[in-house]
């Protein structure tokens, strides 16, 4: 799929094509192609003379790989976190900064991208070049993970009640739950550093221009403000993680010290039990009269004995 904008007066305006022609493209100053197909891919190819970067060379993680300047332009790869299933993932987008046009590459359908359009369509994206373009949809981003971060706050407070003052709350329940704001709360800070990676090469790119190098700074600021709310909520998420375990710990030892002091109970009248259980000849006790009830009697004093001693030193 294919999505074509051109800059008109000053503002971002998505244009209606079926197909690109060399008039058309020529003309565009963005062009977002979303999942493309394979005719799609060598339509563009053929229309900008350029390979385009595939999969493997997307996802390389070394900063050689993704942020460099070639013949055919600036090039910068991007991750963006989106959801799906009810998890948080991340997706790379390829961009293309040209002198006349901005070109962008992606295999997901991303909400970033989703809100650029929506802002487009109703005239809110001012831009004068393909650089704002980018710088635009690099602040939307920021915006979009500062707003996940505070879905993942939120949640997280919750699960701190669950876990801190819910006398009644499935511990278990709390470790799924921290599990899965952790692995958000990993994906958005992966998101920010890559963010500041290509923020930070930009600004190299714009060290003359003093209006988008402001822009950048801006940006730039906002992200390490939000990375120091990731690794707060981080150290927040080990904190409660090893809280829960605690408890879940103290409530097991619990279990196994009502278990041992059951069996320190049972076990006097089960001694008497086996001894007159005993298939002697000779067993004095046998021929007593009130044999039976001194038994009884006596492996009923000899459990009560050691439970009285360890409620009195307050082991139950």
């Amino acid at each position: 799929m294919l999505h074509v904008y051109d800059i008109e007066n000053g503002v971002l305006r998505e244009r209606d094509v079926a197909d690109l022609t060399p008039t058309t493209s020529d003309a565009a100053s963005w062009i977002d192609m979303v999942d493309a197909t394979d005719e799609e891919r060598q339509q563009v190819q053929h229309l900008f003379r350029q390979a385009l970067p595939d999969s493997d060379d997307v996802e390389e993680i070394e900063s050689s790989a993704r942020f460099f300047n070639d013949e055919h332009g600036l090039h910068v790869h991007s991750l963006f976190v989106y959801q799906a299933e009810g998890r948080h993932r991340t997706a790379t987008v390829a961009f293309v900064l040209q002198p006349r046009r901005l070109l962008t590459f992606r295999d997901s359908r991303l909400p970033d991208f989703r809100l650029m359009r929506l802002r487009v369509r109703r005239g809110w994206v001012r831009v004068q070049e393909p650089l704002d373009i980018l710088l635009n949809i690099l602040e939307q981003k920021t915006e979009n993970l500062a707003d996940t971060l505070e879905d993942i706050h939120r949640d997280l407070e919750d699960v701190s009640y669950l876990v801190l003052e819910d006398e009644e709350a499935e511990l278990e329940d709390g470790i799924e739950k921290l599990a899965h704001l952790e692995d958000s709360n990993g994906k958005v800070r992966l998101c920010l550093m890559d963010t500041q990676r290509s923020i930070s090469f930009i600004q190299r790119y714009v060290r003359a221009d003093k209006d988008r190098r402001r822009t950048c700074s801006e940006i730039q600021h906002d992200l390490d403000t939000l990375m120091s709310h990731a690794t707060f909520l981080f150290e927040k998420i080990n904190f409660l993680m090893d809280s829960t375990q605690g408890f879940i710990n103290i409530e097991q030892n619990q279990i196994i010290k009502i278990f041992s002091i059951a069996a320190v109970v049972f076990l006097p009248p089960t001694m008497i039990a086996s001894i007159y259980g005993m298939n002697f000849d000779v067993m004095p006790e046998l021929q007593f009269k009130f044999g039976y009830p001194m038994v009884i009697g006596l492996m009923i004093l000899s459990g009560i004995a050691p439970y009285w001693y360890f409620k009195r030193k307050g082991w139950l």
